[in-house]
């Protein structure tokens, strides 16, 4: 897998709000587990809907990535985004980690931790 091609791709996605772009990251039955303590969303089609409800009122996003760790099919790595809410003018930092294992090119699993700047 393209580690580094894979997280620009997922950084585009999200500055550009494009959850058909997020989802085709993704193979077809993926795992997308947002919040440790809910179920992962199932299949491209639950990441596509996902994505177009979280990002729908982003604005002005800008993502970044740590150096990523790679070990075999898995990717480790942080990233930090910051962006303006539409709905309420506030802007947001975030960070986070994620592990994502990958089936060739596409991600098979996504698991994120990440907090918000109060």
């Amino acid at each position: 897998m393209d580690a580094k091609k894979w997280m620009e791709t997922y950084a585009q996605a999200w500055e550009k709000r494009d959850p058909e772009r997020a989802a085709a990251l993704f193979t077809e039955e993926a795992t997308y587990q947002e919040d440790p303590f809910d179920e992962p969303l199932r299949g491209r089609a639950a990441i596509r809907e996902y994505w177009q409800a979280a990002t729908h009122f982003h604005r002005d996003v800008h993502m970044t990535w740590g150096e990523p760790v790679v070990s075999g099919e898995l990717l480790i790595a942080e990233w930090r985004t910051k962006y303006k809410r539409l709905d309420t003018g506030k802007n947001h930092e975030l960070r986070g980690i994620m592990l994502i294992e990958f089936e060739g090119e596409l991600a098979k699993s996504l698991r994120e931790y990440w907090l918000r700047r109060p």
